[in-house]
């Protein structure tokens, strides 16, 4: 078994999820972007990017927009409904077979639907792709109060896989066309064996993770299965003690961490190990909130020492930052920067390194972000040392 520093996991960790070396050039961005697996979608344009856009801006040479030519041009990937993420084209079949699963209070609330559905799916065939915007209908309980009975129904027929999102408005409103327009392969989907897809689940779980001890990769096959489907934690612990042995993964023992931890990573991820034995670069990276390297925060803490939060829903009198991004340097979450844009200025409205980084590399790192932000000049409107201060401030085109 192999044996490693917390160190040269991290190293690992970081390659294998492209947040190490340079910014990939966009002939391969296309063919590395679907080996992530998913990338969580999230509307909150605070800093002038969402999640999805700065996860493609810390990996890719390219502007975020080609993110989405990945994702509604090209089709390499897919958005799913719930939870929101872009998942590769490939995995969609076996990811939507959640969806399938019916209690009897849903199937209540679906047949008391059915004739909104059958509306809204009649007109999506008239006329092509809608948004729920371009409906007026009562309002049910759904969302964080409530929401209109059409964008429901479009929820359902997505459940259905009768609707696919085909894409988004300009003001990222979500479009649904006919899956057999969108999506015709999943046309006729026949869910497999249960054993297939708990496979599936299990492997598309650490192929997201790219390195995660046995109890990660459980809570994350738990999610991929759906949460809310109500299948205890202890079942996929089982599963994955069964599968990662068989052939799925390469366990790695990481020596300097307490108890000595076992790590599992897929065996076509071999070569991360001789990439990261390369020194890491001076490059400094703005990572989102809610990046993979983040989806497992108990192994975020173990690996990195921090302990991270997404606190934009939390009450703005108990949060610290409102949307802070993770400042990447010499494989370390070297600190957190949370911004704004306002008025063509990137505002850093909370900063805190938790390591030094040089000026320089700070400056590049924050103003790359803040050019594809569309901002003019960056400025600094907390409290933080002169040199920080120094290093920041200025126009973006100086």
């Amino acid at each position: 078994m192999r044996r490693v520093s917390s160190a040269e996991l991290r190293a690992f960790l970081l390659d294998r999820l492209g947040l190490r070396g340079g910014f990939w050039a966009p002939d391969a961005a296309a063919e590395r972007a679907p080996d992530l697996g998913m990338i969580q979608i999230d509307s909150i344009r605070v800093s002038g990017l969402r999640n999805q856009e700065l996860a493609w801006a810390a990996r890719a040479e390219g502007p975020p927009a080609a993110f989405y030519d990945q994702l509604y041009e090209r089709g390499a990937f897919r958005e799913t409904h719930y939870p929101l993420f872009a998942v590769r084209r490939d995995w969609l079949p076996l990811l939507v077979t959640a969806f399938a699963d019916r209690s009897e209070r849903r199937k209540a609330a679906r047949d008391a639907l059915r004739p909104v559905m059958d509306r809204v799916l009649a007109a999506v065939r008239a006329n092509g792709p809608v948004t729920a915007a371009q409906f007026t209908a009562a309002r049910v309980p759904g969302g964080f109060s409530t929401i209109k009975e059409t964008t429901k129904a479009l929820e359902y027929l997505f459940e259905d896989i009768a609707l696919q999102i085909a894409g988004r408005t300009p003001h990222f409103h979500r479009c649904f066309d006919l899956t057999e327009r969108a999506a015709p392969e999943l046309v006729g989907w026949a869910p497999p064996p249960a054993a297939v897809y708990e496979r599936f689940l299990v492997s598309s779980a650490l192929a997201v993770l790219k390195a995660g001890t046995a109890e990660q990769i459980a809570r994350r096959a738990r999610l991929h299965y759906g949460q809310w489907r109500g299948t205890p934690i202890g079942h996929w612990r089982a599963r994955v003690e069964a599968l990662l042995p068989d052939g799925l993964a390469r366990p790695v023992v990481v020596t300097d961490l307490p108890d000595a931890p076992v790590y599992w990573y897929r065996p076509e991820d071999e070569e991360g190990w001789d990439r990261a034995a390369r020194a890491a670069g001076p490059t400094v990276r703005l990572g989102p909130p809610l990046d993979n390297l983040l989806f497992s925060r108990a192994r975020l803490g173990a690996l990195f020492g921090l302990d991270y939060k997404f606190e934009a829903y939390t009450p703005a009198a108990q949060r610290r930052f409102y949307f802070a991004l993770p400042v990447l340097y010499e494989d370390a979450v070297a600190g957190l920067i949370d911004a704004r844009l306002a008025d063509g200025v990137w505002q850093i409205r909370g900063i805190e390194l938790r390591r030094p980084v040089p000026s320089e590399a700070l400056r590049a790192g924050v103003y790359r972000v803040a050019r594809l932000a569309g901002a003019e000049k960056v400025a600094v409107t907390t409290r933080t040392t002169r040199e920080i201060r120094r290093a920041l401030v200025g126009r973006c085109d100086g």
